[in-house]
């Protein structure tokens, strides 16, 4: 008992006096926060609403509701992402169309970033070990200079082989240059890559990297496929440097893929070199920047669409159109066109799968005809419209290509390389199954993912 008397003076007391003061703020804060959390809180809702207002007002159609979303769920920090995200600067249309009728207006509708003329040569690749095979021949053959641009690259059989004349090529003298998108190749290149390739004489960058981007700018890839030789000879189509687009790794079937080989004037015009005369086949090779606002894909696509008489044939990995889109689709249906989508029948992104089939069964009720490619994954990116004009390109049916990502494309109007394509078509459309009804949870899914269908 004495000890204690002897402790509580000097060690109790200034425990009691800080308890007590701690208590006194603990009040004092009890009254206090309430009274300043009502004008913060009618502060927090104004400045989401002004927001919301602002995502309604401004905002694309199909990407009001992802944001309008992230808003109610996120009143705060919700609407600074949604300010953060820049608006993309405009489209620049070209001056004049070189010709009248639909080679003209796809020539205008691409805008300065296209290349219009007649090309002297067009051939068709069925299958990716078909391009590969020819695209290795042109490449040993180069003598100025090759440029590659592609959103995904990794070591195989494939890449290996083109790497190899690469690198003679740069020995030789030709100039070689190699560019890349950062997202695509995350997972199949080292970080360090493009110095690798640069040590070794090609001019190696990787597009739009991905710590740098504000958060405004990542959902922006660069998805375009292009080979470029001598400014004579360019390889487009939904084609990547990988085994899988060959036929070399299986991972979900049978991979099912098509690119086109252009020479003639539209070429040496996108090298920005002069274009040589002859050449009989109408074509436009155009592309979109990611910056763009406005886009030339879905104008063009809208167009053909527009302009059919008889049917109207689509190859897509992913069929998450625009609102526009989907109301073209409908109509020309509806308007007596023959209109028929291939879609796969195995996925590689299961919830883009399930919005697939969700927008399938839905052209299906307004008159479109939609198959699955049953032997695998269908990559084919192709639109036939009345087997005159067509396109074969890098872009999918959904928001992601048409409206953020860079994407390339050619038009060919005359006939010849659209009744090929078609031809492939129809052997696919023989082969493929009708898309199944929905279950109830798959419903539950499409529905929840549709909300936030334009970030997919």
């Amino acid at each position: 008992m004495r000890r204690l008397r002897y402790l509580l003076p000097g060690r109790l007391l200034p425990c009691a006096l800080l308890l007590l003061a701690f208590l006194c703020a603990g009040a004092y804060l009890a009254i206090r926060i309430p009274q300043a959390l009502a004008p913060m809180a009618i502060g927090e809702r104004l400045f989401s609403l002004g927001t919301a207002l602002f995502v309604a007002v401004r905002a694309p159609a199909e990407r009001r509701v992802p944001r309008l979303l992230l808003l109610l769920l996120l009143p705060w920090s919700g609407a600074v992402i949604c300010l953060f995200l820049r608006a993309p600067k405009p489209f620049e249309r070209a001056d004049a169309p070189p010709e009248g009728g639909m080679f003209g207006a796809i020539a205008s509708l691409a805008g300065k970033d296209g290349a219009a003329g007649h090309a002297r040569d067009v051939h068709f690749f069925r299958t990716g070990g078909e391009m590969r095979a020819s695209l290795l021949r042109d490449l040993s053959e180069a003598k100025r200079e090759i440029l590659l641009i592609y959103y995904i690259v990794a070591r195989g059989a494939f890449f290996d082989g083109v790497l190899s004349l690469l690198e003679q090529k740069a020995r030789a003298g030709v100039r070689v240059r190699l560019f890349y998108d950062d997202f695509g190749c995350a997972a199949t290149l080292p970080r360090n890559f493009a110095r690798t390739l640069r040590k070794r004489g090609i001019e190696a960058a990787v597009f739009r990297p991905l710590k740098p981007l504000p958060l405004s700018e990542l959902n922006r890839r660069d998805h375009r496929k292009l080979t470029l030789i001598d400014g004579e000879i360019a390889y487009l189509g939904g084609i990547n440097l990988s085994d899988e687009y060959i036929g070399k790794l299986i991972r979900f079937g049978h991979w099912k893929d098509t690119a086109v080989r252009v020479t003639g004037a539209p070429v040496a015009r996108l090298a920005g070199k002069e274009a040589p005369s002859g050449g009989s086949v109408p074509c436009v090779l155009f592309s979109d920047r990611a910056e763009n606002r406005e886009r030339a894909g879905e104008e063009i696509f809208l167009r053909l669409l527009a302009s059919a008489e008889r049917e109207v044939l689509i190859t897509t990995p992913y069929l998450v159109p625009t609102e526009r889109l989907l109301a073209a689709l409908g109509s020309a249906a509806r308007a007596g066109v023959s209109v028929r989508i291939m879609i796969p029948h195995i996925p590689d992104k299961k919830s883009v799968f399930v919005l697939t089939r969700s927008y399938a069964r839905e052209l299906e009720k307004a008159g479109v005809c939609v198959r699955e490619y049953t032997a695998g994954f269908l990559h084919s990116k192709v639109f036939v419209a009345d087997g005159e004009h067509a396109v074969v390109g890098s872009y999918n049916l959904d928001g992601r290509s048409l409206g953020l990502q860079a994407e390339n494309a050619a038009y060919f109007g005359g006939g010849s390389p659209a009744r090929e394509i078609a031809e492939d078509f129809a052997a696919l459309w023989e082969t493929g199954s009708p898309v199944k009804k929905a279950g109830g949870a798959e419903k539950i899914a499409a529905f929840l993912l549709r909300l936030v269908a334009p970030l997919l």
